[in-house]
């Protein structure tokens, strides 16, 4: 068993610039990680939105962050949370190697995509095929580009691609399109949809994706490809304490605190309207700041 005041479960950029600030703060703390660090940040072939960097990748900018952690001096700690319990005193945080007592818990857990496995998917993710239009649209712009799905999430990237692409396919597995916005998307000239189909294939080359294939055999020549499936927060372990949350994500205030006093929430996993980079990393120091506070004055 490990006494720390902070416990941080996870280690992506949300995760990781919260323990920058907790180690410059001098706080008690630590960072747990049960895959690889930097989360997504290594899936992402090229970032252009990232203060600071005109032109880069997520490798470059996790390369940086690994070295001002290790500079610092930040031990990440390998562990899959289990559980985590709540008396008065605090938190018990039970991994799969270790258990952790601690006053605060901040969650940076992120996202899983619900991936379709279809041929060509991963073969072709970072090079056309991608899970983010506010991340990876610009790379389409006069361009032609699907996107692969049937709930709000699809409608609001589609809507959002729609503003920068040619020409947009839209298939939906199902007799029509369901979301708040379903009507205005299907309305716009440059929105050809393909309504009860399934994409079965996605082809392309050594530069990336050139078409897809639809489950009749219709060929579409695209260079983008956005599955819209589905998301889900990685924080099951939170069950035994039932945070309040919208649909699979962490409700959380400004400060990032949830319902549970001492429970904060950061980056992908948090409902917000906006998960880039830049907003991770703000919400990984709002929170690392507004811990440190809680926590001196248990």
């Amino acid at each position: 068993m490990k006494n720390y005041d902070i416990v941080v479960i996870g280690a992506g950029i949300a995760g990781l610039t919260s323990a920058i600030y907790l180690k410059r703060a001098n706080a008690n703390f630590a960072i747990l990680e049960s895959g690889k660090v930097g989360g997504q940040l290594s899936n992402l072939k090229e970032v252009e939105n990232y203060p600071g960097f005109p032109k880069t990748s997520g490798e470059a900018i996790l390369s940086s962050l690994e070295e001002q952690v290790k500079e610092l001096g930040i031990n990440i700690e390998k562990g899959s949370v289990q559980t985590i319990l709540k008396d008065q005193v605090g938190f018990r945080v039970v991994s799969d190697f270790e258990s952790y007592l601690c006053k605060a818990v901040i969650v940076a857990t992120g996202i899983s995509r619900n991936q379709i496995k279809l041929e060509g998917e991963s073969e072709f993710l970072g090079r056309g095929v991608s899970y983010c239009a506010t991340c990876d649209g610009s790379f389409f712009k006069n361009d032609d580009v699907v996107v692969y799905g049937n709930n709000h999430v699809a409608i609001e990237e589609a809507l959002y691609l729609s503003n920068l692409v040619k020409t947009l396919y839209l298939v939906v597995d199902g007799e029509k399109l369901v979301g708040e916005e379903a009507e205005k998307l299907l309305s716009l000239s440059k929105v050809k949809p393909y309504i009860n189909h399934k994409i079965q294939k996605i082809s392309g080359d050594m530069f990336g994706v050139s078409d897809v294939t639809l489950d009749d055999g219709t060929v579409i020549n695209v260079h983008g490809v956005f599955p819209f499936t589905g998301s889900k927060s990685s924080a099951d372990f939170l069950r035994n304490l039932n945070p309040s949350m919208n649909g699979n994500f962490i409700v959380t205030d400004e400060n990032m605190k949830t319902n549970i006093d001492g429970l904060y929430a950061i980056g992908d996993v948090r409902q917000k309207g906006l998960r880039q980079l830049v907003t991770a990393a703000s919400d990984g120091a709002i929170a690392a700041l507004d811990a440190n506070k809680y926590v001196k004055n248990k």
